[in-house]
């Protein structure tokens, strides 16, 4: 499976799995980032190693169709990983960043990382 297929389905479980297993109504939005900024946060504290490496690729591929959807750019490997490519200038990596959540708390947020981006890159 490609790499682009498997972020889509990744972040389709997201909605279908951790969505309808918590009782939300998910969606590519913003509403949907803030409430898995939350899921992260009474969550991350109960996962061991291994699931904070599922739950980085599940949760990043949401967080960057959400990013991709809504403020365009393209999802493509670079020198600093995989992430959404906006232009030559402007990247943003949702792994990376999911990853610094599920480890470090709300100090590395998602939702942060979200808003930023109309502020920072005029999208």
């Amino acid at each position: 499976m490609n790499q682009l297929k498997a972020i889509e389905e990744n972040a389709e479980l997201v909605i279908n799995g951790v969505g309808r297993m918590c009782g939300v109504q998910l969606d590519y939005d913003e509403k949907s980032v803030e409430w898995l900024d939350g899921y992260i946060e009474r969550n991350r504290k109960d996962f061991d190693e291994e699931t904070v490496e599922k739950m980085t690729n599940i949760l990043g591929s949401f967080l960057g169709e959400c990013i991709r959807r809504n403020f365009g750019g393209e999802w493509k490997i670079s020198e600093n990983g995989f992430g959404i490519i906006f232009d030559s200038k402007n990247a943003v990596y949702p792994f990376a960043k999911t990853e610094k959540h599920l480890r470090n708390g709300s100090e590395d947020s998602i939702v942060g990382l979200y808003k930023m981006i109309p502020v920072v890159f005029n999208k």
